[in-house]
């Protein structure tokens, strides 16, 4: 299962490694260029007038820390396996997705960004019935689809946003996992996905995604575990702008043996290497990359090639010398701190900032029953494009 959370790594890493299972790196060759010889693509300088375009970035954060349930099912005991799987259910629901969702809808209304990029858009989906001999589940039933809840709670608060059709990258998906019910043996199992909202009155075209070759794959005792991760954009057109929109969210894991921040520099190479192509074939546009990117401002390796290929960090252009940490609460959503800044806005030379929040991180942003909206912060930036 995706784990997203910096922290959690030295946790997993502890567990793999207690279980003697290690990962997999699966590596494919990129095409992009080595590191300081990318070029992302953006229009030359316009000499028309500057116009502006507000821009917002959100984890929506899966609902539960997995590394209880990553750990059993490595180790291939079926008991294990349904009492951590059980209690990882119980997380979830625990953490409250239709009242979080709620929360990030009144974040966004209060913002109104013309463009969202959201990560860990997850469905959670549950099964009457498990077969242990032979995996099958029966019986499937979405308990939870962040996506339509959060839809539905902006449509509640009379603005509408949607998904942007053909940019939407379906990463993890785990099988069915047994879990304990009222009735007998179940399963439960989610999908994890990012995702681009549009404002009801903002245009969108040339919409493109991808997964990356470069990912790590779970060697378990029924098969390979492979972690898919992915991007997605779309050519957006507000009243006043006209810019190309990337989402993205990179590789979480660090565990024995595997440098994770290597493989999130090659992630990188692959996104912007696709970007590049997308710029030959529909033409070059100001271009802003969103995303979690699991990689710390403002050294570590991925992040410096982004920004560097790329051009500018909004928060730094506009907050130099604020940390402006996003990552992360606790998994049970309600203690913690923000220690870390891996959620980013980033631009081309053909985008200035004129101004970068972090939303979701003060008391008052918490939900009714004490919730944070997800262990993660977010970040909204208003941008100029020339």
């Amino acid at each position: 299962m995706q784990v997203h959370r910096l922290f959690w790594s030295g946790r997993i890493a502890a567990a793999i490694a207690a279980s003697a299972v290690a990962a997999t790196l699966v590596v494919a060759p990129v095409s992009a260029a080595p590191a300081g010889q990318v070029s992302p693509p953006g229009a030359q300088k316009a000499a028309a007038p500057a116009r502006t375009a507000e821009v917002m970035t959100r984890n929506l954060y899966l609902g539960a820390d997995l590394t209880p349930v990553i750990t059993a099912l490595a180790s291939g005991d079926q008991t294990a396996i349904v009492t951590a799987a059980t209690q990882t259910w119980a997380s979830v629901q625990a953490t409250s997705p239709e009242e979080r969702m709620a929360a990030v809808a009144d974040e966004i209304v209060a913002e109104r960004p013309a463009v969202v990029g959201l990560q860990e858009v997850t469905r959670w989906t549950t099964y009457d019935s498990y077969d242990s001999a032979t995996g099958q589940a029966g019986a499937p039933q979405v308990r939870y689809d962040f996506l339509d809840l959060l839809l539905q709670a902006l449509a509640d608060r009379g603005v509408n946003y949607r998904e942007v059709s053909g940019a939407t990258a379906e990463n993890f998906a785990s099988p069915p996992i047994p879990i304990l019910t009222t009735t007998g043996l179940g399963a439960v199992s989610l999908l994890d996905r990012d995702v681009i909202l549009r404002r009801n009155d903002v245009k969108v075209s040339a919409a493109h995604t991808g997964q990356y070759q470069n990912i790590l794959s779970f060697p378990l005792p029924t098969g390979a575990l492979p972690v898919k991760r992915g991007w997605g954009s779309a050519d957006v057109r507000t009243k006043l702008a006209t810019f190309r929109f990337v989402n993205s969210h990179l590789e979480a894991f660090g565990i024995p043996g595997f440098n994770a921040e290597q493989l999130r520099v090659a992630q990188v190479q692959e996104l912007l290497a696709a970007q590049a192509a997308i710029a030959a074939s529909d033409g070059a546009l100001p271009t802003v990359y969103v995303g979690d990117y699991n990689s710390q401002a403002p050294n570590a390796s991925a992040y410096s090639l982004l920004v560097d290929s790329v051009g500018t960090d909004a928060w730094t252009e506009t907050n130099p010398g604020d940390p402006g940490q996003t990552c992360c609460f606790a998994p049970d959503l309600l203690s913690g701190a923000l220690t870390s800044r891996i959620d980013l806005v980033v631009h081309d030379t053909n985008v200035t900032t004129t101004n970068a929040e972090v939303i979701g991180d003060e008391p008052g942003d918490r939900t009714p029953s004490g919730l944070w909206p997800s262990d993660h912060a977010g970040v909204v930036a208003s941008l100029t494009i020339g």
